[in-house]
């Protein structure tokens, strides 16, 4: 384009997602190529038109007044995205009527591409024109790699044996009510296995697990941008009702199934696109599995089979895209977890290297432990009854507490360690009495949940005072 050779592109793309996110990337990067989305404006000019497979076949069936908005040369360049989709088989018409230079572009491994494709671009199969690999691209700086999350529940995809069961979990199996008459399977296949992994239990241990180990953003208080690959449209929103049942404070927006049934599914597209915008968590059935790049995509959750190395990779590669300043100023993307439930890696022979997920605390969690810890450290200079300083960390109280007793004595000390010991105590019972019980991270921790949301358990200095 800059030397004028290539005057006017085309840009073919097979889904109307994939159309918009590349006349975005053109208006980022090539502003001045005029980008033209004929999906909604057929009829504007520019130097580069981007469309779908269906619309440009009717602009060139379409004829006004006795000619075609498009001839045979119209174009010098056409670019086909995800080239190795065999799409063209059913509008190869399009190929055969333009005259014109073809590239085709695919993050599809080499000896992975139909060898249809490669008769397209009359190339030897498995022989591209030009390669570039992941590893390739993340040693020079282009993109991430990914770390697989260890996780504790995997798919049995060959069956389970009783035989082949540790001691415990014959226990378990043992106590299991298979049936009315009390008897006990030697082994369960795959099909039965498969039922019963996608379960409530089993959905709310995965998402557990997510919400516990994913990366998080916002100074550690939001899961980062996540796809949830799921098997089916029921499926998916079996995940989501989960999701919305588990954490109720979250519910509708934060996670929401996004597929080819989903109402108005571009704009939640646009949505999850926008870092600050929920949802935050995309359950995707097909939908964003190949194509999109949403850059702040830190966690993929392969809770599907996947036995095409060709798609498998292309779901990898939604978390491989550069995002700067992500977890921070200065702080990049560097790498991205996949979880992966159903042992695709075993599968497909890879071993990406392993991690345990993100372990750090949010910043809530440690302010939290910070005024326990701050509290301890207030009674322990009662108990003393010496206090001579404040406590460490702090270098002055708020004027409403520093102007009770004597500036300086020691009363005046106690009156202010007390009134700081209250609002502190105040604040954690609050933070304690808003947690929700339907929460199942908190469920199980209800019996404290419920005592310390009580204010008498936290006690006063003038209670412990009077012990001393």
């Amino acid at each position: 384009m800059k030397a004028n050779w290539a005057r006017r592109i085309l840009f073919l793309a097979d889904r109307v997602a994939l159309v918009n996110q590349s006349v975005n990337a053109f208006k980022t990067f090539l502003p001045a190529a005029s980008p033209v989305n004929l999906v909604t404006d057929k009829e504007a000019t520019g130097r580069v038109y981007v469309s779908t497979y269906p619309i440009m076949m009717g602009l060139i069936d379409e004829a006004r007044d006795g000619k075609r908005r498009f001839g045979p040369g119209h174009f010098d360049l056409i670019v086909i995205d995800e080239a190795h989709r065999s799409v063209y088989r059913k509008y190869g018409a399009i190929f055969d009527y333009f005259d014109s230079l073809l590239v085709g572009l695919t993050a599809t491994p080499k000896d992975e591409i139909d060898r249809d494709t490669y008769r397209l671009f009359n190339l030897q199969r498995g022989v591209p024109t030009d390669a570039y690999t992941l590893d390739e691209a993340v040693q020079d700086g282009f993109l991430v790699p990914p770390k697989a999350v260890s996780v504790p529940l995997k798919f049995q995809w060959e069956g389970i044996s009783y035989d082949d069961l540790a001691d415990e979990e014959k226990d378990a199996w043992d106590a299991i009510e298979w049936d009315e008459e009390g008897t006990v399977p030697g082994r369960v296949e795959a099909a039965a296995v498969h039922k019963w992994l996608f379960n409530k239990d089993t959905v709310d241990k995965v998402l557990e697990h997510l919400m516990t180990h994913g990366l998080k953003v916002a100074d550690g208080e939001r899961i980062a941008k996540t796809i949830i690959f799921a098997k089916n449209h029921d499926h998916a929103q079996f995940i989501a009702s989960r999701f919305d049942e588990n954490y109720p404070h979250l519910k509708g927006s934060f996670a929401r199934v996004i597929d080819f049934k989903t109402e108005y599914a571009q704009s939640l597209i646009d949505d999850f696109s926008q870092a600050h915008k929920a949802p935050h968590i995309a359950v995707s059935v097909d939908m964003l599995d190949t194509g999109i790049d949403v850059p702040e995509v830190v966690n993929l959750v392969f809770f599907k089979i996947v036995r095409s190395k060709t798609k498998f990779w292309q779901m990898i590669g939604r978390g491989t895209c550069l995002c700067p300043n992500l977890l921070g100023p200065g702080q990049h993307k560097e790498f991205f977890y996949v979880f992966d439930y159903c042992q695709n890696f075993e599968f497909f022979n890879q071993n990406p290297a392993l991690a345990e997920g993100s372990l750090g605390d949010s910043l809530s969690k440690c302010l939290f432990a910070s005024r326990m810890e701050l509290i301890g450290e207030l009674d322990g200079l009662v108990n003393r009854k010496t206090p001579q300083s404040l406590p460490s960390g702090y270098t002055h109280l708020p004027t409403p507490i520093a102007n009770l007793g004597e500036p300086g004595s020691s009363v005046d000390l106690e009156a202010q360690y007390s009134l700081l010991r209250e609002d502190l105590a105040k604040r954690l019972r609050e933070e304690v009495e808003g947690m929700s019980l339907d929460n199942f991270l908190v469920r199980p921790k209800r019996r404290l949940v419920e005592k310390y949301a009580q204010g008498e358990v936290w006690g006063s200095w003038v209670l412990m005072n009077a012990r001393s």
